[in-house]
C-alpha cells in the first residue's frame, strides 16, 4: 500500500525542521561574555610593592592618595576589605577614592615597577590628557552614580559599567570588558546596558 497524504506531509515537515536545525547550527555563535576565569593572571606578586613613580601633573595632584593606597592599602579593595598589596592582574594595585557625590577616581600601580596607569575610560582634561576620574553610570533619567568597576587579583579582566556621555540628555550606558596585558588596555567587548 503506497504512503498516504498524511505520511508525505510528515516527511516534508521533518525535512524542513532538519534543514532549519542545520542552518541554525551553521550560524556563527555569538561570542559569550568574557569571564574572569578566561584571563587568569600568570603569577601573584607577594613582595613589597615598589613606591609609585609619580610622573604626570594629574598623578602629582593625587600623589598622597596613590602613595597611601600602595603603602597602607587605603582604597585598595582586596579580600573583603582595604588591604595593601596587588588586587588586580597578579601584580597591579588598583587604588580608588571619592571626589564628590557622585564621583570616583582610580589609579593603578604596578607593584613591581612602581609605574602608575590610568584605568580605561579615564576622562580627559581640557588639554586631552588622561585624568584619574571615571565617567558616571547614568541609567534612564537618573542623575548618575559612580561607575561599577569589577576586577580580581587572579585575573587580567576588568569590567566597567559606565556612561561615557553621561552629560548628554539621553546618555548611553555600557559594560566594558577590558583586558590588561603587556602594560596596555585592550577592549574585548562592549555591551549596551540601555
Amino acid at each position: 500500500m503506497p504512503p498516504g497524504p498524511v505520511y508525505a506531509v510528515g516527511v516534508r515537515a521533518l525535512s524542513g525542521a532538519l534543514l532549519a536545525m542545520a542552518w541554525v547550527s551553521a550560524q556563527p555563535a555569538t561570542p559569550r561574555q568574557p569571564h574572569f576565569e578566561d584571563y587568569p593572571a600568570t603569577q601573584i606578586y607577594k613582595g613589597k610593592p615598589a613606591p609609585p613613580k609619580i610622573i604626570t601633573a594629574e598623578q602629582a595632584r593625587y600623589r598622597t592618595r596613590i602613595r597611601e593606597g600602595v603603602e597602607k592599602g587605603w582604597g585598595v579593595l582586596r579580600d573583603g576589605g582595604e588591604r595593601p598589596g596587588p588586587n588586580f592582574a597578579g601584580n597591579m594595585i588598583v587604588v580608588r577614592w571619592g571626589c564628590g557625590s557622585p564621583c570616583l577616581m582610580m589609579a593603578m600601580v604596578d607593584a613591581v615597577t612602581g609605574n602608575v596607569y590610568s584605568l580605561p575610560l579615564a576622562m580627559k582634561d581640557r588639554g586631552m590628557n588622561d585624568t584619574l576620574a571615571l565617567p558616571l553610570l547614568r541609567m534612564g533619567n537618573s542623575v548618575g552614580a559612580n561607575p561599577e568597576v569589577n576586577f580580581r587579583q587572579d585575573s587580567q579582566l576588568l569590567v566597567i559599567k559606565a556612561s561615557p556621555d553621561y552629560f548628554k540628555e539621553n546618555p548611553h550606558s555600557y559594560a566594558y570588558y577590558c583586558l590588561w596585558r603587556d602594560h596596555h588596555w585592550a577592549l574585548l567587548r562592549r555591551d549596551s546596558l540601555d
